[in-house]
């Protein structure tokens, strides 16, 4: 499974005031974008309440969805510590409230706010680990795996979010009709519940259990013809 376990940043403890004061309190409604990729830095976000997406053009030219960020976090610390443009877009997954600090150069950050820039580079050496992770448990799965999985994290990293199946299928390389056929087959096996848009997880463990030994089984099938 992928981490998810990383604390957030209390913003008003650890913040100075000379720096809260120069944050901007924005609005973002579903299908906005915070940053678009290409684009110079052009500040610091922190996600105060809903659901970022960082979203990428995949080699089969669909939106691939490369993270998910939701409260308490930061948003486009990667690009600002790296001295580059924004390498993806953040595209609010539902209405966002998010603070935009002035922060455009990783100087800044180092010298004024140091608790700040350990805090983000222990992020970005956080965010490496589960992509590592995410690339190591996808590889070789079969699309029912996959799905499972993404399905599973993002309930944990944003329980509340009404995940749709693009969303899901954009993080995990699923086509859209893939995960749909795929939930119908989970829901009629009794391991998720459909309430419209909501997905209801009855039991992640017993989940996980079948998608393991659905791995099995298929991999004891392909040896057996082989």
């Amino acid at each position: 499974m992928l981490s998810t376990t990383q604390e957030g940043f209390d913003l008003y403890q650890d913040l100075p005031p000379s720096i809260l004061k120069q944050g901007q309190v924005r609005i973002f409604n579903r299908g906005l974008t915070l940053f678009e990729k290409d684009d110079a830095v052009d500040g610091l976000y922190f996600i105060l309440s809903g659901v970022v997406g960082l979203v990428g053009l995949g080699v089969n030219g669909e939106d691939t969805l490369l993270r998910v960020v939701g409260r308490k976090r930061f948003m486009g610390y990667r690009s600002l510590l790296g001295d580059d443009r924004y390498h993806a877009t953040a595209l609010a997954l539902s209405e966002v409230e998010a603070i935009q600090f002035p922060l455009n150069k990783k100087h800044e950050v180092f010298s004024h706010f140091p608790e700040l820039f350990v805090y983000l580079s222990k992020t970005l050496a956080f965010d490496l680990r589960t992509a590592e992770e995410r690339l190591r448990n996808f590889t070789g799965k079969r699309a029912l795996s996959r799905v499972v999985e993404s399905l599973i994290y993002l309930k944990q990293v944003a329980p509340e979010h009404l995940w749709t199946r693009k969303e899901i299928g954009g993080f995990c390389g699923a086509r859209t009709e893939t995960v749909t056929r795929i939930l119908s087959k989970l829901e009629v096996e009794g391991f998720i519940k459909r309430y419209g848009r909501e997905i209801k997880i009855k039991d992640v463990q017993k989940l996980l259990t079948f998608s393991q030994n659905y791995e099995l089984n298929y991999f004891s099938q392909g040896r057996k013809n082989g």
